[in-house]
């Protein structure tokens, strides 16, 4: 898809729902995903008969996954019956929410469809560690890391963290400002899973080691919980109920980088006025400033103190609580949170004069290609 089609703004994000962010949940996720298509269709004063498309990104990607249909897992063709809809056309995809988004809004211009129901969902049993392997024999790249500790991302992602304070004389200190953050926005957000737990320094120097230097309060954490989104062409997103966040540019993040992006997403870096950006170990929030050309390179941990990121300062990041603060549902906060805020709808934790909002998500190191979305008010 071309940046300039999209950017004519003629798709857009009409509807919202989530569920609360539970660490466990009593329900299956089916009845979850459901309960937040559901909140979504009615959020954009439509009903079930409206929808004509579907799309999910339904993969578990946690190393304990059963990968069972209406488990830990929704496939299109299991919503399509849960909810009793009747696409012309549906699909699943691999990868993160703005995936899904890029390939609904070609949908949408290709005009597969006309109003697109998308759902990601997500599933954390009790009695099993969301991390633990539950294959018996191990192949592949695996085969290489897991002997020496480096089972799952973290492993890996704490050597890239330890080199850049090393080079750039970053510390803990700094890491906490991306922390502190996530978990102040967190108590503004509703559905968070830490609303009500605020964070102190020592609370967070204090916390036991996941990947030295990566502590507990570093990792997001897993959560049973699903969100929706209502997509649908810009001109009938107007008729309908809610403002709508028009989807104005997607850009590959592989394809631009630094000030290019901002070229690419067809505006100024002034011209955004909050970012919502992905923060599954909170070191990925420096990865990203530096990688989308918001700071130079090495300069992040600098950037981020001083409160210049919080809600109210030069430059406000997950006014949610992101990953770490609401819970982890892949980058599908930080999509539906976008939409929020340049519908003007996210109640105490609205940032001011949004107009439009940067939506990042992945681990933002050189080779990541899940899109970067600009979402914009009328």
């Amino acid at each position: 898809m071309s940046t300039q089609t999209v950017r004519n703004r003629r798709a857009a994000i009409a509807g919202i729902g989530s569920t609360p962010m539970l660490r466990k949940a009593d329900d299956d996720l089916g009845t979850v995903a459901a309960t937040a298509a559901l909140a979504a269709i009615e959020d954009a004063g439509l009903t079930v008969d409206d929808i004509d498309g579907y799309i999910g990104c339904p993969t578990a990607p946690n190393a304990s996954a059963r990968h069972e249909d209406g488990v830990d897992e929704v496939s299109a063709g299991f919503m399509v019956q849960k909810l009793g809809l009747r696409p012309r056309w549906a699909q699943d995809v691999r990868g993160l929410p703005p995936t899904a988004v890029e390939r609904g809004v070609q949908a949408l211009l290709a005009g597969e469809c006309t109003t697109l129901l998308f759902v990601r969902a997500m599933y954390n049993p009790t009695g099993v560690r969301y991390a633990q392997m539950s294959r018996p024999l191990i192949s592949g790249p695996d085969q290489f890391t897991l002997p020496y500790g480096l089972g799952g991302a973290g492993g890996r992602h704490s050597l890239w963290l330890q080199r850049y304070m090393y080079d750039h004389g970053a510390t803990r200190e700094d890491l906490f400002q991306v922390v502190q953050n996530a978990r102040q926005n967190a108590q503004l957000n509703p559905i968070a899973h830490w609303r009500g737990r605020p964070l102190t320094l020592d609370d967070y120097l204090q916390a036991r080691w996941i990947y030295k230097p990566m502590c507990l309060f570093d990792c997001d954490i897993p959560v049973t919980a699903a969100g929706a989104l209502v997509l649908t062409t810009a001109d009938r997103a107007r008729d309908l109920q809610q403002p709508p966040a028009f989807v104005s540019a997607i850009v590959n993040s592989q394809q631009a980088a630094g000030s290019d992006i901002f070229q690419a997403l067809g505006v100024e870096r002034t011209e955004v006025q909050v970012a919502q950006i992905y923060d599954g170990y909170s070191h990925f929030v420096w990865f990203w400033l530096e990688a989308l050309g918001i700071c130079g390179p090495g300069e992040a941990h600098e950037f981020t103190r001083d409160g210049r990121i919080n809600l109210g300062g030069a430059f406000p990041l997950n006014t949610f609580g992101g990953n770490l603060g609401e819970g982890r549902l892949h980058g599908f906060g930080h999509v539906r949170e976008g939409a929020l805020q340049v519908m003007g709808r996210a109640g105490q934790r609205q940032a001011g004069g949004v107009r439009n909002c940067l939506v990042a998500v992945g681990v933002g190191y050189p080779g990541s290609t899940t899109p970067v979305l600009l979402l914009s008010a009328e």
